[in-house]
């Protein structure tokens, strides 16, 4: 098993549930928005992790008829999923369309001080 940090780890849990086969809750955006500003990472580097890492193995979920409604454990995620480090493109279809409508609620649940200190660093 790959050897991950653990806050990538936290990350793709909180993300992993936007993948759920199950409808997405204000408490599931608010939890996703609270592991983002825990783990310190960057805007761009979350999107990477959202876009390159978990979509595009759990976005098959979301095409199952029985998909996975419980969750991913750890070790699954560790299995499965590997950090990209290189710049990813938001993917298109329509479960992109439905992870980035899930993922602007949770954004708009970050505190303002995340999206102007990655505006800044963009910016640089």
């Amino acid at each position: 098993m790959q050897t991950v940090d653990q806050n990538r780890v936290r990350v793709w849990q909180a993300l992993s549930t936007l993948f759920l086969d199950t409808e997405s809750d204000d408490a599931t955006f608010s939890h996703t928005a609270r592991v983002v500003l825990e783990t310190g990472y960057s805007r761009p580097e979350i999107h990477n992790i959202l876009w390159g890492e978990v979509f595009p193995v759990l976005k098959a979920n979301l095409r199952s008829i029985a998909g996975e409604w419980a969750g991913w454990p750890d070790e699954w995620l560790l299995e499965h999923l590997r950090p990209c480090e290189k710049a990813v493109s938001m993917p298109r279809g329509m479960i992109a369309r439905e992870i980035d409508r899930c993922w602007k609620e949770v954004e708009n649940r970050l505190l303002p001080d995340w999206n102007h200190e990655q505006k800044r660093d963009i910016d640089a």
